[in-house]
């Protein structure tokens, strides 16, 4: 394996191979969650290796006195009550709405003064439904500065107390796992996956299911019961608490819409090539997909026209269109922005020697700016910048904080090695210069329609080829890729 497209091709044929429809517990199927961790797990492998697992470390349990112990359990059993109090006084207040919309602070920008979610708030304000409308918000941590913060609702720091109230021994689980001992056989002849099974065994499953898959479900039911939403809209839908949500959902026949967010591929395996989808379809998944362009769409109908159980709608971009509507002088003018993207991408191959060249030697200003999940490495790629003595060539704060429309309706072109940024770019008739192949293959359109071009990040004549595309540019024109917004009845 070499790339994603071996990855892709890997895991359509196990779809193919194995009766992978059979992995199931209390009628839910676990393929799509099976897939989706070994596609990540593969990612890492092929494009990260080397990366050393991070040992747990094994703290002795410290001996306490009799007295300590005593102390210790009766301060354990007040937390307990208080979690649980805290619980039932948060659910008792969550309202009945008629549409539920998932999201966490990394979706979010600032915006007067405010966290404003780029992807939601938009489409909220413009159908006019802020009174029907409810958060739920991913994270442990409550932060107070959203947009509208009176609808958000953290419901993570709530769980625990649900599960005091419903220990997971209560849960009744029952298993099919037909095929699966020729899967796991599979997968331990391959020195890629043998590491992947050892870790996602049937009885690393069913503890999972048992004690965290099924109780996120039943938490959820409980609140899908108090709050009745006709429909559900989640941004990144692949996460335990999402998955969870979404059966809870879809067996309650409540529309569960996924968000466009960044690019949808025959290669990224959370959108595209699924080959052997149920006839009544998978539980886990939404079972309506928002798009911004005809050709995100492309991926997705390849699989999605055998099986009438899933729908997509083009909608555009809705933060771009409001940021154009509603756009402020900005000024910056004729930088290249460069849009980070986290692991795998390590920190050498975002900044080599011929990237710092590049920027070393150009007269033009590089604004860097970092993916959400990419913060803690702030200092870090600082520093480096500041070893190069590089760092009056960067601009990185306001790269990082500032709306990106607004970088993109001001730079002058956009490198990346694969991020989603490079279809928003085109909006604003932006070039991108793809750097990696994983954009190479994500991005073929662009690339035909000359809307970006590929210069691998480690070839030799790197900076030469990058300087004479530079020079060639020509003035941005709006050009976009977004089709007419089908924006109507979207919220019925």
């Amino acid at each position: 394996m070499q790339n994603r497209v071996d990855i892709k091709d890997f895991i359509v044929q196990i779809e193919q191979d194995f009766s992978v429809n059979e992995w199931q517990v209390n009628g839910i199927h676990l393929w799509p969650i099976i897939r989706i961790k070994l596609f990540f797990y593969l990612i890492n492998k092929v494009e990260f290796e080397g990366k050393a697992p991070q040992n747990k470390t094994n703290i002795s349990p410290q001996k306490k006195s009799l007295i300590r112990n005593l102390l210790y359990r009766f301060k354990r059993k007040l937390q307990k009550l208080n979690e649980i109090i805290h619980y039932l006084l948060w659910k008792k207040n969550l309202p009945k709405k008629d549409y539920v919309f998932l999201g966490g602070d990394l979706h979010r920008v600032t915006h007067n003064n405010s966290r404003f979610n780029r992807f939601f708030d938009v489409l909220i304000e413009q159908h006019g439904i802020q009174d029907q409308a409810l958060y739920l918000e991913y994270g442990s941590q409550i932060i107070n500065n959203q947009y509208h913060s009176e609808a958000i609702y953290f419901y993570e720091p709530f769980y625990k107390g649900y599960q005091y109230l419903n220990p997971s021994k209560n849960n009744k689980a029952i298993f099919k796992w037909n095929g699966f001992v020729e899967f796991k056989s599979f997968l331990t002849q391959n020195e890629i996956t043998k590491d992947f099974i050892g870790n996602n065994d049937v009885s690393n499953l069913e503890y999972w299911a048992i004690h965290l898959f099924l109780p996120k479900i039943t938490f959820f039911k409980t609140l899908l019961k108090k709050i009745q939403p006709k429909q559900i809209h989640f941004l990144c839908y692949y996460s335990e608490f999402n998955y969870a949500l979404l059966v809870a959902a879809n067996q309650a026949k409540i529309v569960t819409v996924e968000m466009q967010h960044g690019p949808h591929t025959d290669i990224h395996l959370c959108y595209g090539s699924w080959s052997n989808i149920p006839e009544n379809g998978y539980d886990v998944l939404p079972r309506v997909f928002w798009n911004w362009d005809e050709n995100s769409t492309i991926a997705l109908n390849k699989w999605m026209h055998k099986n009438t159980n899933y729908k997509l709608k083009i909608i555009g971009n809705p933060w771009l269109d409001y940021w154009i509507k509603n756009s402020k002088s900005y000024p910056h003018k004729d930088f290249i922005l460069y849009s980070l993207q986290p692991n795998p991408i390590t920190l050498d191959q975002l900044f080599t020697p011929q990237l710092l060249e590049c920027i070393r030697s150009g007269k033009e200003v590089w604004f860097i700016r970092l993916h959400p999940r990419q913060f803690h490495e702030m200092e870090a790629i600082i520093s480096l910048l500041k070893k190069e003595n590089l760092i009056d060539k960067v601009n990185i704060k306001e790269a990082t904080q500032d709306p990106l429309p607004q970088l993109l309706a001001n730079a002058k072109l956009h490198v990346t090695h694969s991020s989603g940024t490079a279809l928003e770019a085109v909006y604003f008739g932006l070039k991108t210069v793809l750097i990696n192949e994983i954009g190479l293959t994500s991005f073929p359109e662009l690339l035909a329609k000359q809307q970006a071009v590929y210069i691998h990040y480690l070839l030799e004549n790197f900076e030469l080829k990058f300087k004479n595309y530079l020079a060639a540019l020509e003035e941005p024109e709006n050009n976009t890729i977004f089709d007419t917004p089908i924006t109507s009845n979207l919220f019925s």
